[in-house]
């Protein structure tokens, strides 16, 4: 960790602006054509879930859709057959699935020779962009929960995890959880805004 203010606040502001190339495709079991459908492609944030994407996919494939008054909230995605947990932001997903293997800190004696690790196992990974199925049936219940069309779900999950982060950080979650009904809706409300204002379509 940088102990450079200038230098730690580059690196976070590298972190919360990194996007991830997207390339999502109904699945075949969802289309009523023959042909697949056209991609859907997307610079999208890597700190985003791809949960909020729904809405716009929904409108996107919804003249492909078999059954195009499935709710939004009933698709679901999968990375070659595995079935992608909707509460992890997207970026950690890409690196969970994209076959890089991790890099062993501990052998390297100077920063220099860890980034150069690091640099050469990103060039491992699954090449971009990162190509995704979302399906709108058979949601395989026994490994994801489904998501309500307000969007509790997603708000709860990210609550949770900030109490987390918190608690790793603090030894404590007293922070988090002090905060007022307000406050905590206006942090939920600040993350879906500040990724919502930073799509990019291709």
């Amino acid at each position: 960790m940088p102990s450079n203010p200038a230098a730690l606040s580059a690196l976070q502001r590298r972190v919360w602006d990194g996007r991830l190339p997207l390339e999502i495709r109904l699945a075949p079991a969802d289309c009523r054509s023959y042909a697949d459908s056209e991609p859907y492609l997307i610079q999208y944030p890597r700190l985003s879930y791809l949960a909020f994407l729904l809405p716009r996919l929904h409108t996107f494939f919804a003249p492909k859709l078999i059954n195009p008054d499935t709710p939004a909230n009933e698709a679901w995605f999968e990375f070659e057959t595995v079935p992608l947990k909707w509460h992890y932001p997207a970026g950690l997903l890409y690196d969970i699935h994209s076959g890089a293997e991790p890099v062993d800190l501990g052998r390297r004696a100077t920063v220099e020779a860890s980034e150069a690790s690091i640099l050469a196992h990103s060039s491992e990974q699954q090449p971009l962009p990162w190509k995704l199925v979302v399906h709108y049936s058979e949601l395989p219940s026994e490994q994801l929960y489904p998501l309500d069309a307000e969007g509790r779900a997603m708000r709860d999950s990210f609550v949770n995890a900030v109490k987390e982060a918190d608690f790793i950080r603090n030894g404590s979650a007293r922070t988090v959880m002090g905060m007022s009904k307000d406050d905590s809706e206006n942090l939920w409300k600040s993350v879906e805004t500040r990724m919502l204002q930073h799509w990019q379509i291709w």
